[in-house]
């Protein structure tokens, strides 16, 4: 695969991610009440993690490494963290712990 291609691949993949936690920001903002402060913490976690995606993006658009080896990994790893929290965020939607 050409590493251009590749890198491309990888900021869209980005992006698919950081529009998840967006939607998920968005459902957290709407809380009330209770549920609301609760999940504040989450919300700088999410705040958080939208930062470190985008500086990944930026970096891909500057510079497209032809070992993205480490950089890969930390993508990796943030996705899973992402979609972790997605999934709990979902099995308490779904639940009726959060209302919209």
């Amino acid at each position: 695969m050409d590493v251009n291609i590749f890198c491309g691949s990888m900021q869209t993949e980005i992006n698919s991610l950081k529009a998840r936690v967006y939607d998920i920001m968005r459902d957290v903002e709407k809380a009330k009440g209770k549920e609301k402060k609760t999940q504040t913490a989450q919300l700088k976690e999410l705040h958080a993690l939208i930062e470190h995606l985008t500086e990944m993006n930026n970096k891909l658009a500057r510079a497209c490494p032809l070992d993205w080896t480490a950089e890969k990994n930390a993508i990796e790893a943030k996705k899973s963290e992402v979609v972790e929290k997605i999934d709990i965020w979902d099995s308490q939607h779904l639940a009726g712990l959060v209302d919209n």
